[in-house]
């Protein structure tokens, strides 16, 4: 990883509102290291960027360096060949992109975001689960921000098939949020990419998730929101992607039920309403696959332990303690095989300690 592009990750910051002019300006971060106390002639970079770089040594960036190197993180800054054109044109372009898996990914032609509340029901889930799983099946690469709730199941759902997804995470490569999606984390890392823009030690909170959202906005041609309520961070992404001239789609749904409050005011507001992933496909000339067999559901192979839960589950939402109440096995025991279950795509966590059937 080249110890420049740490430098100038810390200098700049996510986020930077001065990141187009950057990027544009097409001055490698080892130049920009070496001219660091003529800055002000280049005329965008904020006081407070220029103060930094004075203050950042490269002994600093050498210590993150380090910790990226243990951890196998690369990283790739605006001068390379790899970075994203899609990115070169939002006003905020990231100027370095902290990355695990194959960065080219977001340089495909059928890239498709999508994303939904972070507690959806069970129809939800099943929409965003069939929705995703055709989608993969037919060469789209399916973008997300590995959140709990529909991020989760729209990556879940490519790997089951196992098709191509990116994920874009608000904190940096060597944390996982939430921490139950560390297996699904490390295992798109070695399958699709996992993306940030944060340097090593970067804990999530609410203006991390925000900055994400506008990349997951951008690095698709279409965005699709499966359920999402009022004032959601789904629809934070749905302006992003708005600003930046990429088409909606929105699933409509019950007007009684406030998870399609969102969904539902973005049909309103003109974003296609998606009933069938055959509605992206054909935005994006597609031709469905003719692969029925992708589509047949698979033989469950439970053990004893395993088909008590999934029946005590049934059709509804179940808690821990409510399977614990119903079958009576070791707490421990249910803990490790609902966990296993979730993996192999048996059951979804709705929420943390809540599952239900896929």
């Amino acid at each position: 990883m080249d110890l420049y592009n740490i430098w100038l990750a810390l200098v700049i910051g996510a986020n930077a509102i001065n990141g187009r002019e950057i990027v544009l300006g097409n001055i490698t971060p080892k130049e920009l290291y070496e001219n660091r106390k003529s800055w002000f002639e280049y005329g965008f970079f904020t006081v407070k960027q220029m103060e930094r770089a004075m203050t950042i040594t490269l002994d600093m960036a050498l210590d993150v360096q380090r910790v990226h190197s243990v951890y196998d993180i690369m990283s790739i800054n605006y001068t390379d060949e790899m970075y994203p054109q899609c990115f070169r044109d939002i006003p905020t372009s990231p100027v370095i992109l902290f990355y695990k898996g194959d960065i080219s990914l977001l340089s495909g032609e059928y890239n498709v975001s999508v994303i939904g509340t972070r507690h959806p029901d069970r129809d939800g889930i099943k929409i965003c689960d069939s929705i995703c799983r055709i989608l993969a099946q037919n060469n789209v690469t399916i973008i997300s921000g590995l959140a709990q709730g529909l991020d989760g199941v729209a990556h879940n759902a490519a790997l089951k098939e196992n098709g191509k997804t990116v994920a874009f995470i608000g904190t940096s490569l060597d944390k996982s949020y939430p921490a139950m999606h560390r297996s699904i984390q490390n295992e798109i890392c070695s399958k699709g990419c996992v993306i940030s823009e944060y340097p090593m030690g970067t804990d999530g909170y609410k203006s991390v998730f925000l900055e994400r959202n506008r990349l997951i906005a951008a690095a698709s041609k279409a965005l699709c929101i499966i359920q999402a309520k009022e004032k959601s961070g789904s629809l934070s992404t749905a302006k992003r992607a708005d600003e930046y001239s990429k088409q909606l789609f929105a699933v409509p749904g019950n007007i009684t039920n406030p998870l399609y409050d969102g969904t539902n005011t973005l049909i309103q507001l003109g974003a296609i309403p998606l009933i069938k992933a055959v509605n992206i496909l054909d935005f994006l000339g597609i031709n469905l696959s003719e692969d029925k067999n992708k589509s047949k559901p698979k033989k469950l192979n439970l053990t004893k332990a395993e088909q008590k839960i999934y029946d005590t589950i049934g059709r509804e939402t179940k808690s821990t303690h409510q399977i614990y109440e119903s079958t009576r096995l070791p707490m421990v025991q249910i803990k490790a095989l609902l966990t296993k279950m979730e993996l192999d795509g048996v059951i979804v966590s709705q929420s943390p300690g809540v599952y239900c059937k896929k």
